[in-house]
């Protein structure tokens, strides 16, 4: 793997002196206009916009790659070592997403079934007084949460809430509080990080072993992932990688998914969670998915969160992938948004464009 990437490296590297040495387009002008600009262009203005952000105040380091059909044509890193780990935060998800469907795969799990086998916290509410309990009672009956399923929350289609609410309306996990499902919203998508908490516990319950181990054994090891840490996830996020092992992660996803004796053949088409979609551009089990009717479909997720930006485009069909990891004090800071989209435009340009 380290030998394919850095094949072609060094002609990337030419290009972009040459690019840099006759630049005349002003930094904030790099991500507009960019329709009829061809995949090497691209990959240049990709280089140059790094190389102008990074090291600043709202960047202090950033680093990406970008694999086309299998060949490296993107490989810069500035203010962070190839080798450097930042978290990851929400793109941890697709690591606790893998866990789960191997889980699946293996039969101890069915994506579809009532989970409350496993966890009989969700029949009982949040502990309190009488009143509260009889309040509780009468929530956690309307919202039936033993109709919830291990699908709905690697799809964020459960019912439950970003927030956690009132207490009348949420139950107790292993000492933690949780929003009950709605009922109302039930099927419907809205992102929440308590789906993958919960999804984390019972990972837990059917393997005997935390999540962190799972991730470690069945992803970490077997990818060559030496430099990312597992210890601190909570299913959603807390997982800190490189972009040297992110791209071993897309490889080893890419690689898996060809294998009819690996337990993640054809794991894109669990991600893109085909009987269950609705429209071409929905959240899968673990993955953004963008899967138009006439063209290559793209899994993505990104991770944002205080000195945390992180994202992965990948397109199975094509062996094709972006990589990208960044360290901003403020993930909210307009200039570093703006960073991050102009970024992300560009590199699924390059991605998505015939050469």
């Amino acid at each position: 793997m380290k030998g394919r990437r850095r094949i072609g490296l060094l002609s990337v590297a030419a290009l972009l002196l040459t690019a840099l040495c006759h630049n005349t387009i002003p930094v904030d002008q790099l991500a507009q206009n960019l329709s009829r600009l061809s995949v090497e262009e691209l990959r240049d203005r990709i280089e140059l916009y790094i190389d102008n952000r990074a090291g600043t105040e709202e960047i202090p380091g950033a680093a990406a790659a970008i694999f086309k059909e299998g060949t490296p044509i993107l490989w810069v890193h500035k203010g962070l070592a190839e080798d450097q780990p930042v978290s990851i935060a929400s793109l941890t998800k697709p690591f606790t997403a893998m866990v789960i469907i191997r889980l699946a795969r293996s039969g101890k799990l069915d994506l579809d079934a009532p989970i409350q086998e496993f966890l009989p916290e969700l029949k009982t509410p949040a502990g309190g007084s009488a009143e509260e309990k009889g309040n509780q009672n009468s929530a956690a009956e309307k919202n039936a949460p033993a109709t919830l399923t291990a699908r709905m929350l690697l799809s964020h289609t459960s019912g439950i809430s970003y927030n956690a609410g009132k207490k009348e309306d949420t139950f107790l996990l292993e000492g933690k509080r949780f929003p009950l499902p709605q009922a109302k919203n039930r099927g419907k998508f809205e992102y929440s990080n308590f789906n993958y908490h919960i999804l984390a516990i019972l990972a837990h319950r059917l393997s005997g072993k935390p999540l962190a181990r799972l991730t470690e054994d069945w992803i970490l090891k077997p990818a060559g992932m030496r430099n990312t840490k597992a210890q601190g996830t909570s299913g959603a996020a807390g997982m800190v990688s490189t972009l040297e092992d992110l791209t071993r992660f897309c490889e080893f996803l890419l690689s898996e998914n060809k294998q009819e004796s690996s337990p993640y053949y054809r794991v894109f088409q669990a991600f893109q969670n085909l009987e269950h979609r609705k429209s071409s551009n929905e959240y899968g089990l673990g993955w953004h998915v963008y899967a138009p009717s006439n063209g290559q479909a793209l899994f993505f997720h990104s991770g944002t969160w205080y000195n945390a930006a992180a994202e992965i485009y990948i397109m199975p069909e094509s062996s094709s992938y972006f990589v990208h990891i960044a360290n901003p004090p403020d993930f909210r800071d307009k200039a570093t948004a703006r960073y991050r989209s102009d970024v992300i435009k560009m590199a699924t340009l390059a991605l998505t464009r015939p050469d």
